[in-house]
């Protein structure tokens, strides 16, 4: 059986980093289709992870992507981490 960390635990970046391919100054060029993949698992299926912190942190652009989807569809009262945690929260309480 897989086990799968607790994604709350994982700390966000506060900013994007430089090279961040979703708000960075000087973003990674990724194809059309790379950014098109990246973009459905932020909306609705998982977080990403940023790059430049071998993957230790929640990227802050692909964060604030998802913060406004859920907050476009109703799921978040507004785009902000402590919305996020807090519905999630209230997920788990219910599971």
């Amino acid at each position: 059986m897989k086990v799968t960390k607790d994604m709350r635990t994982y700390p966000v970046q506060q900013i994007p980093c430089l090279s961040c391919p979703f708000a960075g100054k000087q973003p990674v060029q990724l194809s059309p289709d790379s950014m098109a993949k990246y973009i459905e698992n932020l909306c609705g299926k998982g977080q990403h992870f940023c790059h430049s912190t071998n993957n230790k942190t929640i990227c802050r652009g692909g964060r604030d992507i998802q913060l406004r989807w859920l907050c476009s569809i109703g799921m978040l009262q507004e785009a902000t981490d402590e919305a996020f945690d807090c519905a999630i929260n209230e997920a788990v309480e219910i599971i």
